[in-house]
């Protein structure tokens, strides 16, 4: 029994005293990783360590992270209305790990635990501006590195403030979850925000609570699918006292998913509340499905798309996606929007639309002859009232009423639209289109 006791406290030493060092090696490698696979995901991002002191029971370490694409920074400069001259700024990241199978270290800090795993750190932030200037970043990292090596990190911001000369910001709680695997490289996240508020020469923006979850898988084409959820019950913009831009809720969510070398998903999109000034407030509500893209050339026209330089003429863009975009489209798809709908102050605005192409041969692919591949319906309802004031807007708008492509039913409009082998036909009535190969 005494043999058996010693060899126990034996290997809870061993596990507190000597694992510590050996596992400090291992989690200091499973950090680079992980910031590593984040800059991967992002060649705009660039992340270096550093330093990384390495110490028996816990280690400290400092990672600088860098936007250094002349486009991105300059869109963000010029979304924050900063001046180029002054140089981009940086990300720093300054991080404890507390590590060994039991991190005996980190019960003296917040969040600090006895469960077994590779570490736990605390990271806090900071933004450092070229010519020395820092600005700390609100809220703290709680991460906790696996026995498998997948990171759970835990970002938590309380509520606060923080003022300058011209300019004020407020904040309230935060928090946010992410969990990645580096092997498989699945991703997941969630959080939550309760607001945000920024003001500065005379112009505000006001966020409202955030909620957002999601998760994100790599795939054969450089394609990531998953899915995502987003909910904000209110954004404003002010310029100068009046309200510019103002709307709430919104609610956006999606998935995609890989089927052999297609791939599926769906999308849906709500925003309702959104001033139009001088016109009312109105809604909208889109729910649509596509299915069959070919994979690898839908991934070629993202990355190509990721890359180019955002002032390209669109005729030259087109160039460069033309290949990829003939092959997307000749290996057939299937678009459908099961619901369209507007919700205006005149009314309702609904409408459901599918457009399919038939997998078609790639060699005697042309523009013009696309159309001969498609096939299409489309389904518009539209308030009696929304027609009237479109009219009075518009007196041109009585042709689409005259010419029959819209037909009144007691207080709606309705049209009801199929294509199909260069054949269109709207409520009932026939209208070829010239086509040529």
């Amino acid at each position: 029994m005494k043999k058996g006791i010693i060899v126990l406290l034996i290997v809870i030493a061993l596990i507190v005293l000597v694992s510590p060092g050996i596992i400090g090696r291992i989690a200091e490698e499973s950090v680079d990783e992980n910031l590593q696979w984040a800059a991967d995901e992002h060649e705009e991002i660039v992340v270096t360590s550093e330093r990384f002191d390495r110490g028996w029971f816990s280690s400290e370490g400092r990672h600088r992270i860098e936007i250094r694409d002349p486009d991105r920074q300059a869109a963000i400069q010029e979304l924050v209305g900063g001046d180029p001259a002054d140089g981009f700024p940086t990300l720093i990241i300054d991080t404890r790990l507390d590590h060994g199978l039991i991190s005996v270290t980190s019960m003296a800090r917040d969040k600090g635990s006895l469960m077994p795993g590779l570490g736990k750190g605390v990271s806090t932030m900071f933004i450092e501006f070229p010519d020395g200037e820092t600005f700390p970043v609100p809220g703290t990292i709680y991460s906790d590195i696996g026995l498998t090596g997948i990171v759970a990190a835990n970002y938590v911001v309380e509520p606060g403030s923080h003022e300058t000369e011209d300019a004020r910001a407020s904040w309230g709680a935060a928090s946010g979850e992410f969990s990645m695997d580096p092997d498989t490289q699945n991703a997941e996240f969630s959080g939550i925000i309760d607001s945000i508020s920024v003001t500065a020469e005379g112009n505000s923006l006001h966020v409202g609570k955030t909620e957002f979850s999601g998760n994100q898988r790599p795939s054969p084409f450089d394609v990531a699918v998953g899915d995502f959820d987003l909910t904000m019950e209110t954004i404003g913009v002010e310029e100068q006292g009046v309200d510019t831009v103002a709307f709430g809720p919104l609610s956006m969510s999606g998935n995609s998913a890989i089927d052999g070398d297609r791939i599926n998903g769906d999308a849906r999109v709500s925003l309702a509340g959104l001033a139009v000034p001088g016109y009312g407030d109105m809604g909208l509500d889109i729910a649509m499905q596509y299915s069959g893209l070919d994979g690898a050339s839908l991934g070629r026209v993202i990355q190509v798309v990721g890359t180019v330089d955002d002032s390209i003429p669109a005729q030259q863009l087109f160039a460069l996606l033309e290949d990829d975009l003939q092959q997307l489209v000749s290996a057939g798809l299937e678009l459908r929007f099961d619901q369209f709908d507007f919700d205006l102050p005149q009314g309702p605005v609904t409408s459901k639309m599918r457009f399919t192409i038939a997998e078609s041969d790639d060699a005697n692919f042309g523009w013009s002859s696309l159309l001969l591949d498609l096939d299409a319906e489309a389904d518009l309802v539209v308030a009696a009232e929304f027609v009237d004031f479109a009219m009075v807007m518009n007196p041109q708008a009585g042709a689409l009423v005259g010419m029959g492509f819209l037909r009144k039913n007691g207080d709606i409009y309705e049209m009801r639209a199929e294509y199909a082998k260069g054949l269109l036909t709207i409520n009932g009535a026939p209208m070829p289109i010239p086509l040529g190969r």
